[in-house]
């Protein structure tokens, strides 16, 4: 089993390397793992929404688990994305995650196409998930699941699962409802995550978040930031992150789905930017030197023919 770890700080979500024929590119990987941990990020999520997770292969998602766990070799806690529409399936997933070294596992509510789950499907699934395995358990509280999970529920569930630790929240106004929900009287959570790529970082802290989980191209930006906020320098930390949070938003908002790789290959971290198909429109060389620009003024440093591979 996994040793238990208290979560705090920035566990970006790892980006899923790929060639340009869409094979995993481990080698890239393997730098991107070394990146992140270099530059201060304090834990890493594999096979999430960001690391375009959906998107794979039942094999490739395991393989690519042990891999990571791997690599990573217990320098920083690794979290494994486990969603599945089916509780039997999500909980076989979580056990899986368990026995390959993974530190927790993160799940949405189940959902498949139109179909939305009750809260009464909810809990009872999370309880297959929490019956199956040792380690915490994220509920990512996502928008993408369209299911709307109101406070008392989050608060109540926790109380009644052993291992439902943390709360990853995504969807409505995040800082108002972490508030709300660390001060709930049945809360038994040891923290809450914001999500949202990190846009907001220094008012999740104030708002008693335990970290945040944004995207892995910014990891120096986002563990500096962080580190400001724990030693109770506040204003220095926003006027750090101010550019930062810029270039967060605009990826976010104009650039999703995973554009970011571009910055990856211009640092030299990845061998590729591809990303799985269908490509989304917006993927056009104009698209990516805007991105490329917003970063730059951001003060991001985008070296040309450095690649570490």
């Amino acid at each position: 089993m996994a040793p238990q770890h208290s979560f705090r700080g920035t566990f970006a979500i790892l980006g899923t390397c790929f060639h340009d024929d869409e094979r995993i590119d481990y080698e890239s990987q393997e730098n991107l793992i070394n990146y992140c941990i270099d530059n201060g990020l304090h834990g890493l999520v594999t096979g999430a929404n960001a690391s375009e997770g959906h998107l794979m292969l039942d094999e490739e998602k395991k393989a690519l688990t042990a891999f990571v766990i791997q690599k990573v070799n217990g320098r920083i806690p690794v979290v494994v994305t486990v969603n599945h529409p089916s509780s039997y399936c999500a909980a076989q997933l979580a056990r899986q995650a368990e026995e390959a070294g993974a530190a927790a596992v993160m799940c949405m509510p189940p959902f498949f196409g139109r179909w939305r789950s009750g809260l009464g499907e909810i809990e009872s699934y999370f309880t297959a998930i929490d019956k199956a395995i040792n380690i915490p358990i994220i509920l990512q509280d996502h928008q993408l699941s369209d299911i709307s999970l109101p406070v008392d529920f989050l608060a109540n569930l926790s109380s009644r699962l052993e291992n439902l630790k943390y709360i990853k929240l995504e969807s409505g106004n995040i800082i108002h409802k972490a508030r709300k929900l660390l001060a709930h009287p049945k809360n038994n959570l040891v923290g809450v995550f914001g999500g949202n790529s990190g846009v907001f970082l220094p008012e999740e802290y104030e708002a008693g978040c335990c970290g945040t989980m944004p995207a892995c191209y910014m990891p120096a930006e986002f563990s500096n930031t962080w580190n400001l906020l724990e030693e109770g320098k506040m204003q220095e930390a926003v006027n750090y992150f101010a550019p930062y949070s810029r270039l967060a938003a605009y990826e976010k908002d104009v650039a999703n789905r995973c554009l970011w790789k571009e910055i990856l290959v211009k640092k030299g971290v990845i061998r590729s930017s591809k990303v799985r198909g269908p490509e989304p429109a917006f993927f056009e060389p104009w698209d990516v030197d805007q991105l490329l620009s917003v970063a730059a003024a951001a003060g991001i440093e985008l070296p040309l023919n450095e690649s570490i591979l």
